[in-house]
Order: structure tokens, then C-alpha cells, then sequence
């Protein structure tokens, strides 16, 4: 008898303890879980965070690049050449004449008078003489009413120059020196040696009465 007794109490003894069990353990399993997860989201969290860091700084370095090529297309705002080489310093323009015009000293001119007023072709190569043009003796021409003046090949702006010394605001009197009318033989000869000659008209566009 007795030993059924202890059997049934050491029975009922047993059941209360591992009742106790099963909460604690999943209790543990629980927290165990919740540990996971904390740690999983962690790892997940540190690339994320640093992908996302990189990209965010990458707008702001496009940005920089875009405004430096447009300030170097644009020239800049304050700059009055607007031109900008490669490196950024200012660089300017300058336009060369190929062909300057010859030194008055070196430019023939010879006056011819064909105005009938005596003495015009002496007055107008006394006018161009203090001007340091190399001149001839003044000559005679066949009576014209035409002023004119002609110019040898490659010498149109010393004629020019001379034109608007004498005759300002009269371009019509620069011609050709093919187009030079008839001169006396006395003439003739100092024609060819002048890289401008002057002959003198009528029309007092260089010298009147």
C-alpha cells in the first residue's frame, strides 16, 4: 500500500515542473527570434545606408560639372572679350595687315596740270612736299576738265591717302593708271616713272581760280 502511495505523489510531483517548462522555453525561442531579426536588419541597414550616402553626393558633383561647362561656354558674364581658352585665362584678337601701306618717302607722285590755271601743277606738288611724299618736277597735261587721280597696281591705298588729303570726301578721282588720258611726250616719261600722278581739270575739285 504504501508503495502506490509514492508513486502516485512522486507522479503528481512531476507534472507541475514541466508545465513551468514549456513557457520559459518559448519565451526564449521568442527573444531568440527577436535578436535574429534585429541583427538581420542591421546587416541590411549598413550597405543601404552607404549606397545610399554615395548617391546622394553624386547629384551634387554633376551639378558643379554642368555649371563649369557652361561658364566656360557662355565666356563668363563679366568678361569683355568672351573668349576663354582651355585653361581659363582671357585671350585676345588682333587683325594683321598683310600688305601695309608704303611710307609717303618711298611713293613717286607726279603732278600734271591740265586745269588752265598756271602754275596748278607747282601749287599741289608744294602742297604734298611737307606730307614727305617723294615728288616729281610738276609736268603738263592735255587740258581736261576731269580731275583725276592714278594709281599703279598694288598702290590704291597711297593714292587713297593722297585723295583724301586733296579732295576729302571725293573717292570718284581715284582711277586706274590704265585709265590715265593722253599726255604730252614731255610728259610721258615721268608718267612711267610715278607710282601716283595727279592731273590737275577744270572741275576745281583740287585747285581753283
Amino acid at each position: 500500500m504504501s508503495n502506490g502511495k509514492r508513486s502516485k505523489r512522486s507522479g503528481t510531483g512531476l507534472g507541475p515542473g514541466n508545465g513551468a517548462a514549456v513557457p520559459r522555453g518559448m519565451i526564449l525561442i521568442g527573444v531568440a527570434l527577436i535578436l535574429g531579426v534585429l541583427l538581420l536588419w542591421k546587416g541590411i541597414d549598413g550597405p543601404t545606408s552607404d549606397v545610399a550616402g554615395s548617391s546622394s553626393s553624386s547629384p551634387t558633383t554633376t551639378v558643379a560639372e554642368a555649371d563649369s561647362a557652361e561658364d566656360e561656354s557662355s565666356g563668363g558674364e563679366g568678361d569683355e572679350s568672351g573668349l576663354l581658352d582651355i585653361t581659363g585665362e582671357t585671350t585676345t584678337s588682333t587683325t594683321t595687315t598683310l600688305f601695309p601701306p608704303t611710307p609717303p618717302a618711298e611713293v613717286q607722285v607726279l603732278v600734271a596740270n591740265g586745269s588752265g590755271i598756271a602754275g596748278g601743277a607747282g601749287t599741289v606738288t608744294d602742297m604734298l612736299i611737307p606730307r614727305g611724299y617723294t615728288t616729281l618736277p610738276a609736268a603738263n597735261a592735255n587740258v581736261t576738265e576731269l580731275t583725276g587721280i592714278y594709281f599703279r597696281t598694288g598702290m590704291s591705298e597711297e593714292a587713297r591717302a593722297i585723295q583724301e588729303y586733296l579732295a576729302p570726301d571725293l573717292p570718284y578721282v581715284l582711277l586706274q593708271m590704265s585709265d590715265i588720258p593722253e599726255v604730252p611726250d614731255s610728259t610721258a616719261d615721268r608718267v612711267e616713272q610715278a607710282d601716283v600722278v595727279i592731273i590737275l581739270g577744270s572741275d576745281g575739285v583740287i585747285l581753283s581760280e
